[in-house]
């Protein structure tokens, strides 16, 4: 039985035709139920596009930007198939992408799955799932890694938001992203409200996807990345679960004031933001088992993401130290 044509895939663009024609001619190509498309208001003409080259696509047109969060919502609340996935606009997918994303849904319950997904070109990995950090943080896992790396299913400590599919009762029931989140991380806390939850998430070798994008933090995505770290911890952890981690806390608190720093005023304004912003939102406690949780997490940070000399090398190294001696008392 093939399952994709029980399938919505879900794509929320905001000006990006022109990666409309590669990126719906190759999911319509795994015939999924329906392709819907959330515009969260493009000005590129994307939505009159879609609608003359591709009259099968359903399209939702939001009044306002809902970002990527609340694009994503929308659609799966419009949604039909049995199972969800979630696509950027900017990738193409290969022929049974979807299929094979979906054949240990079939089997399992309280999961959801992720792809390898590769650079637009093929030629090295963007990602093969994230690397979901006890204290917040996240990275790619696999970034730049031959493709022919990561070919075994595992079970990982975060999705990538670019892509991952599940059933559609249990996003619904998990209540989708959070749209404190307007912009990145907020499959960092979809996947900690994932695990919080009893669920599992899988990497999938088998299907594949091509992803326009390269791996950059301006000062600007540092701001929000800052804001959706602490709302995760402050959504998540007790006062008494934060003091556990404390030395953790404050090592990663010194390599991202270190990165922003090296970002110039601007870095350590939007730095600042974040931290204001990432504690004066409010926040809804999620409860459960917290030392189950921070299991399911990595406590190493990649030594070589986002290092540009041997000394940030020599940093992360003792950074990650300290957190596998942290990390070994609270989870033992």
């Amino acid at each position: 039985m093939d399952l994709s044509n029980n399938a919505s895939v879900i794509i929320v663009t905001y000006n990006h035709k022109k990666y409309m024609k590669a990126c719906l001619t190759s999911v319509l190509d795994n015939n999924p139920l329906e392709v819907i498309v959330v515009d969260n208001g493009s000005t590129d003409g994307t939505v009159e596009f879609i609608e003359k080259e591709f009259p099968q696509v359903k399209i939702i047109k939001s009044p306002r930007n809902l970002g990527y969060g609340g694009g994503n919502n929308l659609g799966v609340k419009h949604a039909r198939g049995e199972y969800v996935a979630i696509l950027n606009p900017d990738t193409k997918v290969e022929k049974n992408w979807l299929e094979e994303l979906l054949k240990p849904l079939k089997r399992e319950e309280k999961l959801i799955t992720t792809p390898k997904i590769l650079t637009y070109e093929g030629s090295k990995i963007n990602t093969c799932g994230n690397m979901d950090h006890f204290t917040g943080l996240t990275f790619t896992r696999g970034l730049n890694e031959s493709p022919e790396k990561f070919d075994k299913f595992e079970y990982l400590s975060g999705l990538s938001g670019a892509c991952f599919a599940m059933r559609r009762k249990d996003y619904l029931e998990l209540g989708g992203f959070d749209e404190n989140f307007f912009a990145y991380n907020e499959d960092a806390e979809f996947s900690w409200r994932a695990h919080a939850k009893g669920f599992k998430i899988l990497y999938v070798p088998t299907s594949i996807v091509y992803h326009d994008y390269e791996l950059k933090v301006p000062p600007e995505k540092i701001y929000h990345l800052e804001k959706g770290r602490y709302i995760i911890l402050r959504k998540y952890l007790t006062r008494k679960g934060l003091l556990l981690i404390l030395p953790s806390l404050l090592v990663t608190e010194m390599l991202t004031w270190g990165y922003s720093i090296l970002n110039g005023i601007s870095g350590v304004k939007f730095k600042i933001k974040g931290l204001k912003e990432g504690i004066r939102t409010e926040v809804e406690k999620i409860e459960c088992d917290r030392k189950k949780l921070l299991k399911s997490l990595d406590w190493k940070v990649p030594e070589e993401q986002l290092s540009y000399s041997v000394v940030d090398r020599i940093i992360k190294k003792i950074a990650n130290f300290v957190y596998w001696i942290n990390y070994r008392v609270i989870v033992r």
